[in-house]
């Protein structure tokens, strides 16, 4: 490797500090992650607002999105959270083509500010997705991305939402792209979802949540799919598995 190479890099890794350092210094109102203007409001708790000051919010996800979405993707995403992954495919591939599903109410008005903000429009469904349509119980933790509808995180508060069908969704849509962060349901979703002619995937997989066995039903069931792990694109913290994955039929 040239010693100029290594200079760079260098001089990228001492900005990049730099950047974390300012921002939690100044503690701005308005960041960028990847290009995407994000507000920082009242709605984001200080260990959320302090991920992305330090640039790990989404981090991974953003990683392997950024990798691997092409311009004829169609993306679906469960789990919008304040708009940041579904703004980002929005300025790559269009807002008619993705499409996003969240099921805490309290966020629907600071996701559609990220996406006044950044000038696109994916499509947006303030619901669950489950095995059936109708409703079911959701449990809204203080810091939004630990909402779930299992009630594993002490003080979450009980609320009913509004469920619509995931197979019925994902057959109407029929996504390339699929992007699922919902804090421990995916054990659920794996037992009934068929993920139709998705090819890549990119899954939070939450063992604190779930529990071991239920973490290894989920990757046995992806693997009976046909999908495969993509390791550089994936992070393994042990309380927090990230996967991208991808398959061939």
């Amino acid at each position: 490797m040239s010693k100029l190479k290594i200079n760079n890099q260098f001089i990228q890794r001492v900005y990049k500090r730099a950047i974390k350092e300012y921002r939690l210094l100044i503690q701005p109102k308005i960041i960028q992650i990847e290009g995407i203007k994000i507000k920082i409001g009242e709605h984001i708790s200080p260990p959320v607002k302090k991920a992305m000051y330090i640039g790990e919010y989404e981090s991974s996800e953003l990683r392997a999105v950024k990798s691997k979405l092409s311009t004829n993707d169609i993306v679906m995403e469960l789990g919008a959270g304040i708009g940041l992954l579904s703004s980002y495919c929005a300025k790559r591939i269009g807002s008619e083509r993705v499409f996003t599903y969240e099921a805490n109410p309290r966020l629907e008005i600071p996701i559609r500010e990220t996406y006044q903000i950044n000038q696109v429009l994916p499509n947006l469904e303030i619901c669950l997705v489950g095995e059936e349509n109708g409703e079911q119980t959701f449990y809204v933790g203080k810091n939004f991305w630990s909402s779930s509808i299992i009630p594993w995180n002490e003080g979450a508060k009980p609320i009913t939402v509004a469920v619509k069908s995931f197979n019925q969704e994902i057959r109407k849509i029929n996504p390339s792209f699929l992007i699922i962060d919902i804090e421990g349901g995916e054990y659920d979703l794996l037992k009934y979802a068929d993920f139709y002619n998705v090819k890549k995937l990119v899954i939070e997989i939450h063992p604190k949540a779930i529990g071991q066995d239920k973490a290894i039903f989920v990757k046995s069931k992806l693997a009976e799919m046909g999908f495969q792990i993509n390791h550089k694109l994936s992070k393994n913290s042990g309380i927090l598995e990230e996967l991208f994955l991808e398959r061939n039929n």
